[in-house]
């Protein structure tokens, strides 16, 4: 039995070493928090003040959140406004087309029919394609119906393209910022119908784009490239010393040890000299050799997508500016520069994943015993009777 030992001192001492492990977890979550928002782009912290401008305005008051849904979208009085316009045109233009006497007029007014008739359907592609996107929005702007939160990865991507300028409008048009907010519907000079936004969070900007164009607006979900990272470590890429597939990582997240030099292993003794541990260097230029081409093939791959690619240059690898809209000599319409960074970016990605030790087995320090010297013997005797 320990020396010294009562319930209120282990009691002491378990309260202690929660409170250290408390205040240490509340240090490491508010750096993590300090980390990554130094790792966002301006634009992405703009993007996300926002989002979270109008999701406490949502959340704090849905009552007045979901009276402004009633008046939004395809429920927009502008809308119904432009459809009876479109239709009253259509009877009239009709009319003037059957009561016509001159070959001119009833011309034109045919030619505005079927302009019109053609306005007509293409609002009714607008109306389906707003109860459809609509929705959608509102479950992945407020992260809703298991939707991931947005501008996290497998959530709604937040910038990149006109996203950060489309989702200031799709607040707008779902009836979420009725200060002084509006869209509005109406047939352009090409003849097509556009919508036009302006006020609330968008300031002093006006917004005008084609009506089916930006209502179709995809702005895509974020890749998690931690996880694509994993499973490629955890693919078997090599052969082990038994001729069978291993992957880099096991289903532990360890190193499988052929990725392991275990000649250039080497011991670390604790603090208090009590215990060692064994570590392992791990083979990094096989690991290298063995992830390259995935990785090449991969980040290929998405680039083929400019769209995609942008996704992942904007909200992944956070940067401020849009990737560059070019065609390279290899095909790709992304500029040859940011390509190889593109490339570069997705390679040091995996890096936070591979130690470049593994720990072995920790055993206690075995001291050995220090031998008393050995004194020679004299015989007295001996010595006396040579004297």
């Amino acid at each position: 039995m320990a020396k010294d030992k009562n319930f209120q001192s282990v009691s002491k001492e378990a309260n202690q070493i929660w409170n250290d492990a408390t205040y240490g977890l509340v240090e490491e979550t508010s750096a993590s928090i300090r980390q990554a928002k130094a790792n966002m782009s301006a634009s992405q912290t703009e993007a996300a003040e926002v989002q979270k401008f109008v999701s406490a305005r949502y959340f704090k008051d849905q009552d007045a959140a979901a009276e402004g849904i009633k008046r939004g979208g395809i429920r927009n009085p502008s809308l119904s406004t432009l459809g009876n316009d479109i239709i009253w045109g259509i009877y009239h233009s009709t009319a003037a087309v059957e009561n016509a006497t001159d070959k001119k007029v009833r011309q034109e007014e045919g030619e505005r029919v079927s302009m019109l008739e053609k306005n007509l359907n293409e609002l009714y592609s607008i109306i389906e394609i707003g109860k459809e996107s609509d929705p959608m929005f509102m479950g992945e702007y407020f992260g809703l119906q298991e939707n991931n939160l947005p501008g996290q990865v497998g959530g709604m991507a937040l910038v990149g393209g006109d996203t950060q300028t489309w989702c200031k409008t799709m607040v707008i048009r779902n009836g979420l910022d009725v200060e002084s907010a509006k869209e509005e519907y109406y047939i352009g000079d090409k003849g097509t119908i556009r919508l036009r936004y302006s006020g609330g969070v968008l300031d002093n900007e006006i917004i005008d784009k084609p009506a089916v164009q930006w209502l179709s607006y995809d702005p895509g979900i974020i890749r998690d490239i931690p996880a694509e990272n994993l499973k490629l470590l955890q693919t078997p890429l090599t052969l082990d010393e038994k001729g069978e597939p291993a992957s880099i990582l096991d289903e532990s997240s360890q190193y499988n040890p052929v990725f392991l030099l275990r000649d250039d292993s080497f011991m670390q003794i604790s603090d208090d000299g009590k215990t060692q541990t064994e570590f392992i260097p791990a083979n990094i230029q096989k690991v290298l050799s063995s992830i390259k081409p995935q990785l090449e093939a991969r980040s290929s791959a998405i680039m083929k997508d400019y769209t995609l690619a942008n996704i992942v240059w904007r909200n992944n690898f956070n940067k401020e500016e849009d990737i560059k809209f070019t065609v390279a000599p290899n095909g790709n319409n992304i500029d040859a520069e940011q390509q190889a960074e593109f490339q570069k970016l997705m390679f040091e990605s995996i890096k936070p994943m591979l130690p470049v030790v593994a720990m072995g087995e920790t055993t206690e320090v075995v001291k050995e015993e220090v031998q008393p010297e050995m004194v020679e013997e004299v015989d007295e005797f001996a010595e006396f009777a040579t004297k």
